[in-house]
């Protein structure tokens, strides 16, 4: 009985701040260019989408300051199949492209079904999904800041 309420209440709260997060676009998120071509936010996020393969998803976006500092992002799917990215306030440009890049290897691996419940029990760096995210957040920051031009 006592896990059901924990349940329902994590469920209002995951409502109530959807509903908070409806009230902000990706733009929010950061304004600036992302790259030398003047790439914004929402193009940074399409072509991270298109290079993972990633297509129909929703995402909501929040800044966020960190209970760890060492920690730049997370990932959370919402009840609806959206998904929230929560990014650490002060985050450089360079920053928030490996960061995105990282939280959406993690959105294809929880579309994929690739995320066991069971590995949050595991210290962060030795949970078996993380190796991919951090082995192709890197590379597809660079492709984006040195390749991809957007004609605004």
């Amino acid at each position: 009985m006592k896990l059901d309420t924990l349940w329902i209440k994590q469920i209002v709260k995951a409502s109530l701040l959807l509903a908070l997060l409806s009230c902000f676009s990706t733009s929010a998120v950061f304004d600036g260019p992302m790259n030398p071509s003047g790439c914004t936010f929402n193009d940074l996020q399409n072509f991270y989408l298109k290079e993972l393969g990633i297509e129909g998803v929703r995402l909501k976006y929040k800044r966020q300051r960190m209970k760890n500092p060492y920690m730049r992002g997370f990932t959370r799917p919402l009840n609806n199949g959206d998904f929230l990215i929560a990014l650490a306030d002060g985050l450089e440009p360079s920053e928030i492209r490996i960061t995105m890049a990282h939280e959406l290897v993690h959105v294809r691996q929880l579309l994929n079904d690739k995320i066991k419940r069971a590995e949050f029990e595991k210290h962060y760096m030795i949970r078996s999904f993380e190796d991919e995210a951090f082995r192709l957040s890197l590379p597809l920051a660079v492709k984006f800041y040195t390749k991809h031009t957007c004609n605004h």
